[in-house]
């Protein structure tokens, strides 16, 4: 799947499943790659979806929600609510490509060779980098580095770029590389300890050389924010849109810059934002929204006009579970459509999944998987998914472990370009367990890069160790 510019809304080729997706002209050509990170479960940050990243800015978990148990299917079944076709065969209906019909799929993985990756961000096809997870370089005093590698024909080989100093004292703090084209990089760190502390650096030579802004952060803040509110990672957050670069530190407080990170600017929250947890920037092509939990559990959703954040005019959809306190979510900063994942109850991965998507920045949003109906019913996990505009309708895929009538799983990714109504599996292999997903990224050529990944036990390290680009 590939994308040009055009001067006109997108256009998808139905029939040869490809899709033409409209360039924005804002900033530089690496303004907003989708960006996919290391973050665990209920992490609600920012990067692509989907965290994150890689992308995009979600940091919310790329991995499934949970380690799936070792029996038991998705429940539900019944008519679609949105009037679509009742189809039991579930978002696998029409299996086109051949690794569908014969679950062949694991041959299509590039695989990364000894290297296993705890984040990667695509240019191209071929082009990318990926990061290894922090490492302690020395205890006296405590550095932990962040190895920064290259590949140029699509991970079959793998250079090293440079070690990032993250400024870290310790390899669990919150560690994230953002790599918006293949010289500007930033790197924030965030760590709850005997003190909430963060820092940031900014490197314009391709991660050769970095400068540190702590100090200049720290200043434009005044003083270190507390946050009783938080209880997800990462502690500090970046995202760039519309030529700006965004800082989403702990407490409530968010900056701005203009000008690469010399200047920030105090930019004023919702008022329910300081007393809320799990806060999110999330950066589409055209948007740029503030996510983030409320006190009683109700999602707060938030889009920034050019001088303040206001609240979507779309209704967010009702949780299953009576409160938004397991919803993930997953974007790319190269479209614009932000999918959202209502994970159900606990034990959500014994239940089926609701799946919305706005393409709109929140103007609107729509229902792609049903929960109850039939069209989700052999949804075991969900471990990622995209969405994005096309014909006026939402094109989306979703990634993770599905069941068929013999309850047998495989690991699949399922594609609509219909808003729903019918879905496609585009990969299939035997679900060999070992906590093995799958995350999905858009490239800045609008190529889909499918990046095989695996958990442990907790769902919470997560190492990129394949990829191919989607047919």
């Amino acid at each position: 799947m590939r994308f040009v510019k055009v001067a006109i809304l997108s256009v998808s080729c139905l029939a040869l499943g490809c899709s033409l997706f409209s360039k924005s002209n804002k900033g530089s050509p690496g303004e907003n790659p989708p960006v996919m990170y290391a973050t665990g479960p209920n992490t609600g940050g920012s990067g692509g979806i989907g965290g994150g990243g890689n992308s995009g800015a979600d940091a919310s978990v790329t991995s499934a929600d949970a380690p799936l148990a070792d029996s038991g299917d998705a429940a539900g079944s019944g008519a679609r609510a949105d009037g679509g076709p009742d189809t039991a065969g579930g978002p696998d209906g029409s299996k086109k490509q051949a690794d569908a019909d014969l679950h062949t799929g694991a041959q299509r993985w590039t695989s990364f060779g000894y290297h296993t990756f705890s984040a990667c961000t695509w240019f191209s096809t071929s082009d990318g980098f990926c990061t290894e997870a922090p490492a302690l370089v020395s205890a006296t005093p405590p550095l932990v580095n962040v190895n920064v590698f290259k590949t140029s024909d699509g991970g079959k080989t793998w250079s090293l770029v440079n070690a990032i100093p993250t400024e870290a004292t310790t390899t669990e703090a919150s560690i994230n590389v953002y790599f918006l084209s293949s010289s500007d990089m930033w790197f924030i760190s965030g760590f709850v300890g005997a003190g909430q502390s963060g820092s940031i650096g900014h490197s314009i030579d391709g991660g050769q050389n970095w400068l540190s802004l702590t100090s200049t952060v720290n200043a434009a803040l005044g003083t270190t924010p507390g946050d009783a509110g938080v209880s997800s990672v990462p502690i500090w957050q970046l995202a760039s849109a519309g030529g700006m670069t965004w800082l989403l530190p702990q407490g409530g407080t968010l900056l701005a810059s203009q000008n690469g990170g010399t200047i920030w600017k105090k930019i004023v929250p919702p008022a329910d934002f300081a007393a809320a947890s799990n806060r999110s920037l999330i950066a589409t092509q055209s948007n740029l929204l503030l996510r983030f939990l409320r006190t009683d559990n109700s999602m707060g959703l938030y889009r920034w006009n050019g001088s303040t954040f206001v609240a979507v005019a779309g209704v967010f959809p009702t949780s299953s579970a009576g409160d938004q306190s397991g919803t993930w979510w997953r974007t790319s900063p190269n479209v614009d459509g932000i999918l959202f994942v209502d994970r159900g109850p606990l034990p959500a991965w014994a239940s089926p999944f609701w799946v919305y998507a706005t393409t709109d920045g929140g103007m609107t949003f729509q229902q792609l998987l049903g929960g109850n109906a039939a069209t989700s019913n052999n949804v075991v996990g969900l471990s990622d998914g995209l969405a994005f505009s096309s014909f006026g309708a939402i094109t989306s895929y979703v990634a993770g472990i599905f069941s068929d009538a013999s309850a047998s799983r495989y690991l699949e990714i399922h594609r609509t370009v219909d808003a729903g109504k019918t879905w496609s599996t585009v990969h299939s292999e035997p679900y060999q367990g070992a906590n093995a997903y799958i995350s999905l990224a858009v490239d800045q050529m609008g190529a889909v890069h499918a990046m095989h990944t695996s958990t442990d036990s907790l769902g919470a390290n997560i190492s990129y160790d394949a990829q191919y680009v989607l047919p």
